[in-house]
């Protein structure tokens, strides 16, 4: 029961006991002064009357029954009676109700509040004798009128002081406990794994407890940042190249199989091998120090391709050799001359213009093999290493070849397929570590080409274009269709493009909020660099979901993901980590320390860890040791 209902309830039992306590002592007094009153008045009227016959020199009995009558009629009598001296009554008046009278008192309180006044007495005297005796008793009707209107009024008072006593006592609590829903909010944010602080209130007992919350909230956090600390560590350790920074040989082919593999990876690219010549003489004639600085020098420059390129990753394979990953439809020979034009700069920059770096270049598509692709790229550097120097290699026989060539009719493409209503869902299972349906994993197919086409076909020119708000939406109304046939849950892909539209957010509410029985089957991930770099969006966004029932995931975690401060305040619901991290995860110790430490923050929080892209037996066993709740991938059927 809440507050305000239990203060209601207390105001209506305290003015209920101090009424009762009043209304039977005002009654009571009420009651036996107008008795007294009404007492006075029959001895005053008895005496006055018996003096006024007492004066009359005749007493004839019809002369006495017209001062009688004259003076029963003038006031409010029940009954006037004169006797002789053997009392036997000379003339009578009673009073008689021939005809109802409208009256306001309620026969229940003329019952039990009865009035029993004596009448007046008073002797009449014919000179020195008695002629009789004079009984006057007036009527106590009006007495008990007065006295219901008396009881009336506190009746009326005791509801009004009981609802301004309530309205007054309602704002006056609210006031009071607003510390009191700031500490109900932290203690729900704590059960829902976000540690947030609030600010002291000025009221004693509240801030004393908010600030142990506050202790409790700061304490859990400050495990949280050095379990993040000490998980980028790992991170580190598992993934990056301890000089450059850049991906590991082992990161990096992972890297490029799930790029090879994954359903909205772009669906072609340019990968570009760098190999800095006469490595051991450099380091000889410069010292390994100057060497190191020139390493970092180059994986500068490939740091600035990946920033100018979305999704690329640099890496560095062993000691001489660097290699990038740039999914792009930029034409290659364009692409190489950027790449040579940056690198050159930043070592003409550095001062180490001397070096002699030759490159080679290849296109690759998702059907290509990553064997192959790199044997093929190691055989150009072959190449361009026999020419020398700066010299550069291009392969282009890879080169996927699309039916649309300019924006325009991408445009058109993917706006005659969103109109028409093309669309498919793929869908791939998602199962515990018992085997159990956890939701099943959808991707979205649109026609293109006469044929349905996976989001790596159309994802990026849908992206560049701006109309991924319009395909998300598309999927979404897809989804809620057949959760209407289906009791198995989806888990629908948000695209970053879609979260920053401020229209897309508001039409996916409102079609949510008219679906309200298919929202608890609704499980929506968005990628791992709407953390990153969408945080306030991806917050207030996942807040106003997480309230339609929907529940909220990230997916492709691991590969930057290290702002587990933030992810403490996000309320998500499960995890999905990258299959670049867990590929070959069962012969890799690295990367099973990363993950174990990885999943044991997320559970910390309460999150659903879910594995991506497991291939093997192998790797699901090892998964599930390390502590993994959910798989998905070619092996989980």
């Amino acid at each position: 029961m809440s507050l305000i209902k239990q203060l209601w309830i207390g105001i209506i039992v305290l003015l209920l006991l101090v009424l009762s306590g009043n209304f039977v002592i005002s009654t009571l007094t009420a009651k036996t002064y107008l008795q007294e009153q009404l007492r006075l008045k029959n001895i005053d009227n008895a005496n006055s009357l018996a003096l006024s016959i007492s004066q009359m020199p005749e007493k004839d009995p019809i002369t006495l029954e017209l001062l009688i009558t004259a003076q029963f009629d003038a006031g409010h009598y029940e009954y006037i009676i004169f006797q002789d001296a053997n009392q036997k009554p000379i003339v009578a008046r009673n009073f008689e109700e021939h005809t109802p009278t409208a009256t306001t008192v309620p026969q229940w309180f003329s019952k039990y509040v009865k009035f029993n006044v004596a009448p007046g007495i008073a002797q009449v005297q014919d000179g020195w004798q008695q002629a009789g005796t004079l009984i006057v008793k007036s009527h106590s009707r009006y007495a008990i009128e007065a006295l219901w209107h008396n009881t009336r009024d506190l009746l009326d008072w005791f509801i009004v002081a009981t609802l301004l006593s309530g309205l007054i006592g309602s704002f006056i609590l609210k006031y009071i406990s607003r510390p009191l829903d700031l500490v109900v909010h932290q203690a729900e944010a704590i059960g829902e794994r976000r540690f947030i602080t609030s600010e002291e209130p000025k009221t004693k007992e509240f801030q004393r407890l908010v600030r142990a919350m506050n202790t409790l909230s700061q304490g859990v956090k400050q495990m949280l940042d050095k379990e993040a600390r000490q998980l980028e560590v790992l991170r580190r350790e598992s993934q990056k190249d301890p000089i450059t920074g850049l991906a590991n040989r082992t990161h990096f082919l992972n890297l490029l199989d799930t790029l090879l593999t994954r359903e909205d990876a772009q669906s072609s690219g340019i990968l570009v091998m760098a190999r800095v010549m006469n490595l051991n003489e450099l380091n000889n004639q410069l010292g390994h120090q100057q060497v190191d600085q020139i390493l970092r020098v180059l994986a500068d420059a490939l740091n600035g391709i990946q920033g100018s390129y979305a999704h690329s990753y640099a890496g560095r394979l062993n000691g001489s050799d660097f290699v990038l990953l740039t999914p792009t439809d930029t034409p290659i020979d364009i692409f190489s001359a950027d790449l040579s034009q940056r690198l050159s700069f930043q070592l003409l920059a550095s001062g180490f213009d001397k070096i002699a770096l030759p490159l080679a270049l290849c296109n690759f598509t998702s059907s290509d093999k990553r064997n192959e692709l790199l044997h093929k790229l190691d055989g150009a550097l072959a190449q361009a290493e026999l020419k020398g120097n700066r010299a550069i290699v291009m392969l282009e026989n890879n080169q996927t070849n699309y039916a649309q060539h300019n924006l325009s009719e991408w445009r058109t493409a993917i706006t005659a397929s969103l109109s028409a209503q093309t669309i498919a869902l793929a869908k791939f299972p998602v199962r515990n570590t018992n085997g159990d349906l956890i939701h099943h994993e959808t991707a979205a197919r649109l026609k293109l080409d006469r044929d349905f086409k996976s989001a790596g076909y159309f994802m990026h020119w849908a992206v560049r274009l701006g109309l991924m708000p319009d395909v998300d939406l598309a999927i979404i109304k897809l989804a809620l269709l057949q959760l209407g046939h289906t009791s198995e849950p989806l888990a629908i892909n948000i695209s970053a493009a879609s979260l920053c539209s401020a229209n897309f957010r508001e039409q996916l509410i409102a079609l949510l909020r008219n679906e309200p029985e298919h929202t608890k089957n609704l499980w929506l991930e968005f990628p791992e660099i709407c953390m990153l770099r969408h945080l306030e969006e991806l917050r207030a966004f996942s807040t106003r979901l997480r309230s339609l029932g929907c529940r909220i995931g990230l997916e492709h975690v691991g590969l930057e993901f290290t702002q587990f401060g933030d992810l403490q305040a996000m309320g998500l619901s499960y995890l999905k980590i990258d299959s670049a991290i867990t590929r070959d995860i069962d012969s890799n110790t690295s990367s099973q320390t990363f993950v174990q430490s990885l999943c044991t923050l997320g559970h910390s929080l309460g999150i659903v860890m879910i594995a991506e892209g497991v291939i093997s037996d192998a790797e699901q066993q090892s998964l599930r040791k390390i502590g993994l709740d959910g798989f998905t991938g070619s092996h989980i059927i």
